[in-house]
């Protein structure tokens, strides 16, 4: 998959691709303790290294998936400002719980993260260079990470973030969680036959995703999935076309759950879809098997890509959980 393009539809899609693993990275992000003092340092994706005499208490974050790691694993009073897109439930899986951050962030004006007066800010490695030089020349704390394509990488960036802000116990606790709910997926789908596991091919309102290396085509792998799109050697950049669609036959369609511009009903988009006459004769259409994934799940970039697996694997086997 990647979580993330996202101006809604952009950012959105964004999150289909896009932190990274642990406390320990192979440049040096573990916590240290300051010696002879109370406090500790953490070195961001950027190698640039952050000093906290304490606990951050004023914390800003510049996208979905950490505003989903901060709020499961923080008390509100310690988040300043959670992005815009954590208020809706199609995409956020936070939506409830960001109703207790009184601030929105949208984009990554200098001016507006300043007048917040934030003691961190957590920014993705797409949100710009300079603006995070320009937030540091004004004397902010600013935390990069780099967005992860992976459910490890996911993993990694929550214990990243939890050693970020002193709490690496809670992270430890989100991401087993995590694991538990893959482990048990596994359980059910991983001990399918190679005959026996389906072909998938996912689409959106801008075509198929979830080229080979993206956060999706790894979703497809902890479900059991056989990813078409990666198949057909489709690079992250490039699009399908309805014939290459029509040659790899997918077994499977999944379609989207929310549609970003708000223009198009999704019932609409799935009809055009099943009486599509390029499409009338793939399996997936032949066999009814349309299926949908909860888009803040699918696109999701924090612990909740592992609901994604679960849906995706109860999509594609719904005989495997009757």
């Amino acid at each position: 998959m990647s979580v993330c393009k996202k101006n809604v539809v952009l950012i959105c899609l964004c999150l289909i691709v896009f932190l990274l693993m642990g406390c320990e990275l192979k440049q040096d992000t573990t916590q240290k303790k300051i010696t002879g003092a109370q406090g500790y340092s953490i070195t961001d994706f950027t190698g640039t290294r952050l000093t906290f005499r304490e606990k951050p208490k004023r914390i800003v974050s510049l996208s979905l998936g950490v505003d989903e790691i901060l709020l499961d694993m923080l008390p509100a009073d310690r988040i300043i400002a959670v992005t815009y897109l954590a208020d809706n439930p199609a995409i956020s899986s936070v939506s409830v719980k960001a109703k207790a951050i009184g601030k929105r962030t949208r984009g990554n004006s200098p001016e507006a993260i300043m007048a917040l007066k934030p003691d961190l800010v957590i920014m993705p490695d797409w949100a710009g260079m300079n603006t995070a030089k320009t937030l540091r020349d004004m004397g902010l704390n600013i935390y990069i990470y780099k967005t992860p394509t992976s459910l490890k990488e996911i993993e990694k960036s929550i214990i990243d973030i939890a050693c970020l802000v002193d709490e690496k116990a809670k992270g430890e606790k989100i991401v087993e969680k995590m694991q538990d709910k893959l482990k048990a997926t596994w359980k059910i789908v991983g001990k399918l036959p190679a005959k026996n596991k389906r072909t998938i091919v996912a689409l959106s309102q801008m075509g198929a995703f979830g080229a080979k290396g993206t956060t999706f085509d790894d979703l497809c792998q902890h479900a059991n999935v056989i990813n078409g799109v990666a198949l057909m050697g489709i690079n992250k950049n490039e699009s399908l076309s309805k014939e290459q669609i029509v040659a790899i036959n997918p077994d499977v369609l999944l379609l989207p759950s929310w549609e970003a511009t708000g223009k198009v009903e999704i019932s609409t988009y799935t009809d055009e879809i099943k009486n599509d006459p390029a499409y009338m004769n793939i399996n997936a259409v032949r066999n009814k098997r349309l299926i949908h994934v909860h888009d803040n799940y699918l696109y999701s970039i924090s612990q909740y890509a592992a609901n994604a697996v679960d849906e995706l694997a109860r999509g594609v086997y719904p005989e495997l959980y009757n």
